[in-house]
C-alpha cells in the first residue's frame, strides 16, 4: 500500500477497530515515556489490556513495572 491507500484505509476506521488493530500488534510497540540525564523510560503496552475504549477515546495501557516493582527499585533515584 502507498501513504494515500494507508490514509484512505485510516479514515475509515472506527475507534473500535482502532482498538482491535493496537491490541493485534501490541508486542511490536513500545511506548516512549521521558528521560532525564542518565536513562530513557518507556514502557511495552499491557499484555492483558493493550488498549481499550474509554469514553470517545482510545487508552492505552503500559507496563514498566512487574509485581516486584523492579522498574521503580531499579530507577528509584531518577524518578524524582
Amino acid at each position: 500500500m502507498n501513504h494515500k491507500e494507508i490514509i484512505d484505509v485510516a479514515n475509515k476506521l472506527t475507534n473500535e477497530n482502532i482498538t482491535q488493530l493496537i491490541n493485534i500488534f501490541s508486542d511490536r510497540i513500545s511506548v516512549f515515556i521521558g528521560s532525564n540525564n542518565k536513562v530513557q523510560f518507556s514502557g511495552e503496552l499491557s499484555k492483558e489490556n493493550p488498549a481499550c475504549l474509554n469514553g470517545a477515546g482510545i487508552q492505552i495501557n503500559l507496563e514498566y513495572c512487574d509485581k516486584k516493582n523492579s522498574f521503580v527499585k531499579e530507577y528509584k533515584e531518577y524518578l524524582k
